[in-house]
């Protein structure tokens, strides 16, 4: 523990009390043993000897306390060169560089000599100036983070640092200890990270995606933009727990959905997928595809799920035109290939048979066979057109 100046003050009054009535007991008894001897000249030795023990003692102590000092001093000073972080010193009034450490050096290209000529206003904009001197005219709260500030360097350069200040005195000179962090990759990586988001959200608006993400810890489900646009459901009337968003499943699809979802965690796998219809604030019911990742501890024990939900509901009702087109086709080849060859068939055998006996034309029943052939393949006919028109309209 560092020892005070008044600590020394204590100290040389309580030895120098004890000092004087040890030496004047000591005196007396001396004089009790020799009462024919003048003794006087003892206190006067007493003096002379408590002058000189004590400033001796007095000396030590304060190379003492002095040694201390100058270890705190180096200690301080250790730490201000040694420190990764940029420190500087300016005054309160004018805002004057006192002192800068070498990671300013460093940092923004300027010499120690050039920081002495220079401000705390010199390594700002000039709109960060003058942010700074509003910021101290209201007199802030010292020894917390300030915020993030925008700072220039020698070349022009400018970067963020995160700031945080306290008062102290430099030199007898009322001044600011600045301790300055480079933040700047990390806010380059959050307004990237911001960027992709606003970029990933463009997507999937345009793609009708929903991202979601939930805590099963905390059963908090919590949903990115395009939940509302898509489902009609807002912020107000909007749950954030796991059984509301699966009263929304239609009940026919619970069970499956349940199952899906219990076979994806008894296996611990960590990608999960399931298709089923999802109720809208509306009332009507929207065919979804929710697909997800699912995020384990080290033990064994679900962290979270990261998931995006997908209208598919147009995409469906376009595959259920098309397996409808292809059960009309299938009927068209049917009637081709099954109803339209009877008749077809009979046309063309009773066409021979008069080309071989021309003379049978004259056969009614021949006539009549031909004729209701002919009717049949034209309702065949129309028939088959008829389904093509219903096809064309699917």
């Amino acid at each position: 523990m560092q020892k005070s100046p008044a600590w020394i003050t204590f100290i040389y009054i309580i030895l120098g009390a004890v000092w004087l009535m040890l030496g004047n007991i000591l005196i007396e008894y001396i004089d009790l043993q020799t009462p024919n001897q003048d003794l006087s000249i003892l206190y006067s030795y007493k003096n002379l000897i408590f002058l000189m023990v004590s400033g001796i003692l007095l000396f030590l102590l304060i190379q003492l306390n002095r040694r201390k000092y100058l270890a705190v001093e180096q200690n301080y000073e250790a730490l201000f060169q040694g420190s990764p972080a940029a420190i500087y010193v300016f005054e309160k009034e004018s805002y004057r560089f006192l002192e800068v450490n070498e990671v300013m050096v460093r940092k923004y290209g300027y010499s120690a000599e050039e920081f002495l000529h220079m401000t705390a206003l010199d390594i700002r904009t000039a709109d960060e100036a003058e942010k700074l001197k509003q910021y101290f005219s209201t007199q802030p709260a010292e020894g917390h983070e300030t915020g993030i500030w925008l700072h220039r360097k020698k070349d022009g350069t400018l970067f963020h640092m995160l700031i945080s200040y306290h008062s102290t005195v430099y030199k007898n000179i009322p001044a600011y200890t600045v301790i300055a962090i480079d933040v700047e990759l990390n806010v380059v990586a959050e307004q990237k990270i911001k960027e992709l988001l606003k970029t990933y959200e463009t997507v999937t608006s345009v793609t009708n995606d929903v991202i979601w993400e939930y805590d099963p810890g905390t059963d908090r489900l919590n949903w990115m933009e395009g939940f509302s646009e898509i489902f009609g459901y807002e912020s107000g009337i909007r749950e954030h727990t796991r059984e509301w968003i699966m009263s929304l499943v239609h009940p026919d699809d619970q069970a499956l959905l349940d199952a899906s979802l219990e076979a994806a965690y008894a296996a611990k796998s960590e990608r999960w997928s399931h298709e089923y219809r999802f109720l809208c604030a509306d009332g009507t019911f929207k065919q979804v595809y929710n697909q997800a990742f699912i995020f384990w501890d080290k033990d064994g024990n679900q962290e979270k799920l990261v998931g995006a939900l997908r209208d598919i509901t147009v995409r469906k009702n376009y595959e259920e035109r098309l397996l409808k087109k292809n059960e009309m086709l299938k009927d068209i080849a049917w009637k081709n290939s099954h109803e339209l060859r009877r008749p077809l068939g009979n046309v063309i055998g009773m066409v021979d048979m008069l080309k071989a006996d021309p003379g049978s034309a004259e056969d009614p029943s021949i006539m009549e066979m031909l004729s209701k052939s002919v009717a049949e393949l034209d309702e065949i006919v129309a028939e088959i057109n008829q389904f093509s028109s219903r096809f064309e309209k699917e």
